[in-house]
């Protein structure tokens, strides 16, 4: 299996040691992985501003994982979801055939032929790697956060029903409570617009976690992590893959 690992913006800072884990898991998972010089998806930002920019910057970072014959994988689920999305959209051959016209002049094509992978997605074809590595006494809330898992037709599991991530570490070794926030927003891109509300939206998602029982929260988005992290502290929040290489 070949992968072209997209690291997204969160992966160079707030994210940066949910990359790392993530790259060891895959090696031990004896999974190829190339980094080739992907940028960034745009977010929602620039596709609100110029959905043609959104498009190009995704589509060339689609054609980048095709010139070398791998799918990609993302920790990420904004940038899961820009490129799904972008996928999705490409499939219109008019669109198809401007983006191309854009990407010629950087000598690049798409052609619609990588596939786009959560994290998660990955490992989880590969459970024998992560099977009973953890303190079977921990108690962990799995967070999914809002992007991960909507719309329904980009998401990895079922919205309203989604079992993946607790079956994943459950596999892994922990115990996971009943957590019934689980696929709520985090709040995290009100931070900057609306503080208190992002307090309060963050914080409640900590007080379910806890009143579950949970001695920690545990993210599959670097966004998620951040925001649940700064909004208190007195849970401990990280990404599953640090947690279950005991990096935590």
């Amino acid at each position: 299996m070949r992968l072209a690992f997209f690291p997204g913006c969160s992966a160079r800072s707030s994210g940066m040691a949910y990359a790392k884990a993530s790259l060891e898991l895959l090696k031990k998972a004896g999974i190829e992985v190339i980094q080739p010089d992907f940028n960034c998806c745009g977010t929602h930002i620039v596709e609100e501003y110029n959905r043609d920019v959104w498009l190009a910057l995704n589509a060339r970072n689609l054609s980048l994982a095709e010139s070398e014959k791998a799918d990609i994988v993302t920790t990420c689920p904004a940038c899961y979801q820009n490129l799904k999305k972008a996928k999705v959209e490409l499939m219109d051959e008019e669109k198809r055939k401007d983006v191309n016209g854009v990407l010629a002049a950087i000598n690049r094509e798409y052609r619609g032929e990588a596939n786009v992978f959560h994290i998660l997605e990955v490992l989880d074809k590969f459970r024998d790697v992560i099977a009973g590595c953890a303190d079977r006494g921990i108690k962990v809330a799995a967070y999914y956060g809002c992007q991960i898992l909507r719309p329904p037709e980009l998401g990895i599991d079922d919205p309203e029903n989604p079992g993946i991530f607790e079956s994943f570490l459950e596999e892994a070794g922990f115990e996971v409570v009943d957590f019934r926030a689980r696929s709520e927003c985090c709040g995290g891109t009100l931070l900057l617009t609306n503080p208190e509300g992002f307090k309060r939206r963050a914080r409640e998602i900590v007080r379910e976690a806890k009143k579950a029982g949970a001695e920690c929260v545990i993210t599959l988005c670097p966004l998620c992590q951040f925001s649940l992290e700064i909004a208190q502290d007195k849970v401990p929040v990280t990404s599953f893959a640090e947690l279950v290489l005991g990096k935590v």
